[in-house]
């Protein structure tokens, strides 16, 4: 029998869509966030694919999206003084209904799934958590951190990388990986006239790229390799980031002059996770970020967590046992994610090493060949 009752832990991009598709079909959901208040965790922006921006479609959150974000069907590949090299298309993902890729802040689309999952009827409680979980035939029982209990046909996790509910349900499962790889991000004001990503591919770092995000702002970022333990003076982060751009052309110089305020840059080692499958124990699965993580230079990192959320909410409400419609799920969703993994942290290790012949381009376009197909 279809779930009729479901608790969303985590009020991350994979939580919010969970709880939104959730509540579409019917089911009573209830999400808790263990800060204070919903918010995108601190981060400058994303790019959104065509496919995620297909599944967001379901939750009636894409017209958002869309239209908040900086919608575009091609990109720049330049080398690293700012030679344009190629203007290739995105990969035809949501095609013909939705752009190749949307750029937008993480803010502005923290908040439309927010609204999204708060118009379809689900209750969204911050500063408090699960404390405890007890399966019993017909549901689960949750003790909560604020002293509150509950019981759900289904408890789903989106808790993030570092989840809580996978170490619990999956204690002997590694956890997340060290990349060798780390990333720099940064807002930036948005040159004229630019209004699709430009990617440089060739200079000494991994890729450095420029993503509009609205029509004031831009993502700028810059992926390279690091060793293990690296770390960044919080309070000079604007300089550091200058000096790993001192060798690019073309818009870097004039955006990179422009990084004068340390809050708005970040640093962070990557790392990369692909729990085993199954995902799930009984009536509690883990999603997104919390079973599958990988190195943005895809693309696809949020997509997957996304995708995750609508095919979930679409199998636990159809007919029939819970268990058949979780392996459903697995089975739909393992070679997606498994494929997203494995070609990012590829993608991204050789682009940072520079192995000689390696073409990011033709590795990307063999991932969003598959990804083109159904999620």
């Amino acid at each position: 029998m279809a779930i009729r009752t479901a608790l969303v832990v985590g009020g991350g991009i994979t939580g919010l869509v969970a709880a939104a598709a959730l509540a579409r079909r019917g089911v009573a959901v209830e999400l808790v966030e263990i800060r204070d208040a919903l918010d995108d965790g601190g981060g400058v922006g994303l790019s959104v694919m065509g496919n995620a921006t297909s599944a967001l479609a379901t939750i009636g959150a894409a017209e958002a999206v869309v239209a908040a974000g900086m919608p575009a069907d091609n990109f720049t590949v330049r080398s690293h003084d700012g030679t344009v090299i190629a203007t290739p298309p995105w990969p035809p993902l949501g095609k013909p209904a939705w752009p190749g890729q949307i750029g937008i802040s993480r803010a502005d689309f923290h908040r439309i799934l927010a609204d999204a999952a708060r118009e379809a009827g689900a209750r969204i409680r911050c500063g408090v958590t699960v404390g405890s979980v007890a399966q019993h035939a017909d549901g689960a029982q949750v003790a909560f951190t604020d002293g509150r209990q509950g019981d759900f046909d289904l408890v789903i996790a989106a808790d993030g990388l570092y989840s809580r509910t996978r170490q619990r349900l999956f204690p002997d499962a590694a956890g997340p990986q060290r990349t060798g790889l780390s990333i720099w991000r940064a807002y930036v004001p948005r040159p004229d006239g630019t209004a699709t990503t430009q990617l440089h591919f060739d200079g000494p770092h991994g890729v450095v790229g420029v993503c509009p995000i609205n029509a004031g702002g831009c993502y700028l970022y810059c992926l390279h390799a690091a060793p293990d333990g690296e770390r960044q003076d919080p309070e000079w982060l604007h300089l550091a980031l200058r000096d790993k751009l001192a060798a690019y052309g073309g818009l870097i110089p004039d955006l990179a002059a422009q990084l004068n305020d340390p809050t708005l840059v970040s640093y962070r080692p990557l790392e990369w996770l692909l729990l085993p499958r199954p995902w799930y124990r009984g009536r509690e699965i883990v999603i997104g970020d919390a079973a599958h993580s990988n190195p943005p230079v895809i693309a696809q990192g949020a997509a997957m967590g996304i995708e995750d959320a609508v095919v979930l909410a679409a199998e636990v409400t159809a007919a029939g046992p819970l268990g058949d419609a979780l392996a459903r799920f697995m089975e739909r969703r393992w070679p997606r994610v498994q494929l997203v993994v494995e070609a990012s942290c590829n993608t991204a290790r050789n682009q940072a090493e520079h192995t000689p012949g390696f073409n990011p381009a033709a590795e990307i376009a063999r991932a969003s060949r598959v990804l083109c197909g159904p999620y």
